[in-house]
């Protein structure tokens, strides 16, 4: 399993243009371990890990659910 976060621009930009099922993208992508977002990956979940603003754990220093638990 990868973590969508990782994927370059375009990757990103390919896999969301897709017809991917969001099951099968929860499948093959994984939440990061620092990130306590409930169901992050979900549609409604984590507007920024799901598109390209995310890159790096400190991408989300001000949001209060990371690492928290």
């Amino acid at each position: 399993m990868k973590y969508f976060h990782e994927l370059s621009i375009g990757a990103q930009k390919a896999v969301l243009k897709s017809n991917m099922t969001f099951g099968e993208f929860k499948k093959r992508y994984k939440q990061p371990p620092w990130c306590n977002y409930p169901d992050a990956l979900d549609p409604l979940g984590c507007w920024s890990l799901t598109t390209p603003r995310i890159t790096k754990e400190e991408d989300c220093v001000n949001c209060d659910l990371r690492g928290a638990k």
